[in-house]
């Protein structure tokens, strides 16, 4: 948990009781910024003082801070519950946190994109321990408090808590300060802010095999910001729920999905493969084997791919070439299930066999809800753009020859409803730059 999180009141209190922290900001002196990791100089007697919600400005009246200032946050952890924390500083440039009296960790010159520093402390619950925070700032501090309470005996946790469960709900996935632009870590499967796997870090893969092991239904909440390798999910899990990065209010959103209260109607922006070795070398800039359109492999989970908890079904689709050589494209879709749903009706083109050429490409979607045995008509327009593919050559041409028009709930061929129908164009169109 971050100091950007909502706060329990019983976690942070001011030297006076209050919820949060208590912050002093002393201006530096002229001349002694104290760049390079050199401690700054700063004035005796702070310029503002505020009672903040965790480390950061957003509570102060900070018109008499200047630039470069010092900031103090001074006050106490009261943990909710006896046990290890994961406790320490997260995000970049200076701070150092001192903790119950003693030096927890320290950045110095912590470049962006940094891991957390953290250390493990046994605490007990309700106790007030005395912390302070301070940051040398140019601008913004750039600092934040991170704490997270461990198991420790996470897997005689997990039994216990699975023999009072009807359902097992495991929330695995990446951070941002592993997946992160230009990030410092390194270790198994991330390194210098890239993937050098698509698996779950492994003490996650664990935790979901002794899941299984219960004997309990297993739904998996994915949290991530790129594609992961969820076959072993695929295989085991009761159910699973792509959740991204989904903000403060994602909890709330995940359990209206989980408990049926709203239909999960979003669709994979992306190609979730199995393994690194699906793909080319990142420094081969070819695009054969890479996205959808030239991955000729069978991935976990394809482009556009998205489950709802009801069903659709399509008629086949009416292609007609327009006068100014683009087509028009009409389909009714149903809902053939017991409950209101939401769908992305996905129309995807597929070429004539030239160089260049993709083995499918997107052409247009449309989002809709339709009530139990609601039909709703739809229609594509395809410019000549649309139906154009790029030669070797670089140039945009619409092919003579026979297309194949699929429109469905995701990709023809991946097993969701789907329908096609051909369209033939007899003499070739070169498209201008």
């Amino acid at each position: 948990m971050t100091d950007g999180d909502p706060v329990p009141a019983s976690v942070l209190e001011t030297p006076e009781g209050k919820r949060g922290l208590l912050a002093r900001f002393y201006n530096a002196l002229p001349g002694a910024l104290g760049r390079d990791g050199k401690p700054m100089a700063v004035s005796a007697k702070p310029a503002a003082t505020a009672i903040v919600s965790g480390l950061n400005n957003g509570d102060a009246d900070m018109a008499a801070v200047d630039d470069d200032y010092r900031v103090v946050w001074t006050g106490f952890f009261v943990p909710p519950e006896s046990g290890s924390y994961r406790l320490g500083l997260s995000g970049w440039r200076n701070g150092r946190f001192t903790f119950d009296g003693q030096p927890l960790v320290e950045f110095v010159d912590a470049p962006w994109g940094s891991l957390p520093k953290l250390k493990t402390v046994r605490v007990e619950k309700g106790r007030r321990y005395p912390i302070q925070i301070v940051a040398d700032a140019h601008g913004e501090t750039g600092v934040g408090l991170t704490w997270k309470y461990v198991s420790e005996q996470p897997e005689a946790d997990l039994r216990a808590a699975a023999a009072n469960a009807d359902v097992i709900i495991a929330i695995v996935g990446l951070t941002s300060d592993l997946e992160g632009e230009e990030s410092s870590v390194e270790r198994p499967g991330f390194k210098g802010g890239d993937k050098t796997t698509l698996d779950l870090p492994t003490d996650q893969r664990k935790l979901l095999e002794q899941a299984k092991a219960t004997g309990k239904p297993l739904v998996v909440v994915a949290m991530n910001g790129s594609p992961i390798n969820l076959d072993w999910e695929k295989q085991n899990a009761n159910a699973i729920l792509e959740a991204w990065y989904p903000g403060q209010s994602g909890g709330l959103a995940v359990a209206n999905v989980l408990s049926g209260r709203v239909d999960a109607g979003g669709r994979l922006p992306l190609t979730f493969y199995k393994n690194v070795n699906d793909l080319p070398p990142f420094d081969d800039y070819a695009m054969a084997g890479r996205t959808y359109r030239y991955f000729a492999g069978t991935p976990v989970y394809p482009f556009g791919y998205g489950l709802s908890f009801t069903s659709f079904a399509y008629s086949s689709p009416a292609v007609v070439r327009t006068t100014d050589g683009g087509a028009r494209v009409s389909v009714e879709v149903r809902n053939t299930g017991p409950r209101e749903g939401n769908e992305v009706a996905q129309l995807y083109l597929d070429f004539p066999d030239a160089p260049g050429t993709p083995r499918l490409a997107l052409r247009g979607f449309q989002r809709l809800s339709l009530k139990p045995g609601e039909v709703r008509a739809l229609t594509f327009n395809l410019s000549t753009r649309d139906l154009s593919s790029v030669t070797p050559e670089g140039r945009h041409v619409v092919l003579a020859g026979n297309y194949t028009v699929s429109v469905g709930s995701g990709q023809p061929g991946t097993g969701v409803p789907s329908q096609s129908a051909s369209l033939r164009i007899e003499k070739a169109i070169a498209l201008p730059k």
